[in-house]
């Protein structure tokens, strides 16, 4: 499994190919389904390549199935790379070598699945690339999909959703776009029930073993987004085709990051930056042991895994939290005080804006918002002070004890209940950093 993640937006990435995609939060804006499912490793994003003149259908991923193969036949083996912000699916079938890269932009949101075809056969080969998404645009899909609206972009041809029923993100629009050059002999569908078929599954999907997309979009449909694009390879040639999935917080942001980010320079570029923002990150401290492993590890995986999934993205295949836990991601930062202090400073102040004014606070809380559940958990207040400590011993900032931090408001929790759930409200008060620690003591 890989999390590959920014601070807006992320995906889950597992070695078969299956993935989930949020924005913001992990738990409450979805773009697509999360299963707690490892056996079967369900997933709501798909991409097929079929040869056109035998029907023949399969992945270049290992997931949702191996192809279409003869009874007699073994499936070619399928290699997946994880690495520092990307994963790598490579695989070899009925003469076409792919190579797909998946990613998320290091400063936006937005996920690409570039996938490179080159034709090892003797003949020129047609085959169509369909990459597929099922939205949710909330936190399940069973109750947000009857209020997904989906529409075509009338000057970029990318695909639109939107849940105007949201309670926070309703004026969010998520998109799903591959390149022009390819979009314009493409045909497309955000009609769930269309493309998967009656009793079906993403196995074998219906409109598949159709010639092209219906291309219907709108309303009281079961939402989808699905671009199917053409391609034409000559004996030897090798071609690249990007699909985008992303999010707006409106529809002029959502457009502006389809121009961006449009053209293969664009997808080059955005594919570097993520390579030198992790070297960067993952270079600054280093350790040498007698055992390669430890290296590996202690060298980057750690310090990766910490930040991608504990910090960027509070979610992973087990559970899908998106919440910041007050205790949990102190815990995580101090993690960094060597590699990146600035985020264990962040840290603290957010953790203390987190804090009421008697003293508590809340155990965990969701973003953006800050919905969340106040509780009598005790331990939670110490790890403000003892991160605290941790981060003036490792950098001498003592500046920071002086930073103002608001508190929160809400209503007193009665001794005999355990919790409850609420949005509370800012407090006209405010405190320093050290008064906060002094509080939670």
């Amino acid at each position: 499994m890989n999390v590959i993640a920014n601070p807006r937006f992320g995906t889950v990435v597992s070695e078969g190919g299956s993935s989930y995609t949020w924005c913001e939060n992990a738990h409450e804006l979805r773009l697509t389904p999360w299963h707690n499912d490892p056996v079967t490793d369900d997933c709501g994003e798909a991409l097929y390549l079929r040869d056109e003149e035998s029907g023949q259908l399969w992945h270049p991923t290992s997931l949702p199935f191996p192809g279409d193969l003869p009874d007699d036949s073994a499936a070619p083996p399928y290699v997946t790379r994880h690495g520092f912000g990307y994963s790598v699916f490579e695989h070899d079938e009925a003469g076409i070598h792919s190579e797909l890269t998946v990613f998320v932009a290091a400063d936006a949101a937005v996920k690409f699945s570039r996938l490179v075809l080159r034709n090892d056969s003797e003949r020129a080969r047609h085959l169509a690339a369909t990459g597929y998404v099922e939205w949710v645009l909330g936190d399940r899909r069973a109750k947000t999909s009857p209020h997904i609206h989906t529409e075509m972009a009338s000057d970029s041809g990318a695909l639109y959703a939107r849940n105007r029923y949201s309670n926070h993100f309703g004026d969010w629009v998520g998109f799903f776009d591959v390149d022009e050059v390819h979009r314009q002999f493409g045909t497309v569908t955000c009609d769930r029930a269309e493309f998967i078929g009656r009793n079906g599954s993403l196995r074998r999907p219906a409109a598949l073993r159709s010639v092209h997309l219906s291309g219907r979009t709108g309303v009281a449909l079961d939402p989808c987004a699905a671009i199917q694009v053409p391609l034409r390879l000559e004996p030897g040639q090798s071609r690249e085709i990007t699909f985008r999935l992303g999010m707006g917080r409106s529809t002029d942001e959502a457009a502006q990051l389809v121009r961006r980010f449009r053209g293969r320079a664009a997808v080059h570029q955005a594919l570097n930056e993520v390579h030198a923002h992790w070297g960067q990150m993952l270079g600054a401290v280093q350790v040498a042991t007698p055992d390669p492993s430890l290296n590996l590890l202690a060298n980057g995986w750690l310090v990766y895994q910490t930040l991608g999934c504990r910090l960027l993205a509070r979610s992973g295949y087990y559970q899908s939290g998106g919440a910041f836990g007050f205790r949990d991601q102190l815990q995580d930062a101090m993690a960094l005080v060597h590699a990146r202090p600035q985020i264990l400073r962040e840290q603290l102040l957010h953790n203390a804006s987190r804090q009421f004014v008697e003293g508590d606070v809340q155990h965990w809380w969701h973003p953006p918002s800050g919905h969340g559940v106040r509780t009598h958990i005790c331990d939670d207040y110490l790890w403000l002070p003892l991160a605290l400590c941790r981060y003036l011993q490792a950098t001498n900032d003592t500046g920071v004890l002086s930073e103002t931090v608001t508190f929160l408001d809400g209503r007193p929790l009665p001794p005999g209940d355990e919790s409850y759930y609420d949005l509370p409200a800012r407090s006209a008060h405010g405190a320093s950093l050290y008064e906060h620690a002094v509080r939670a003591l």
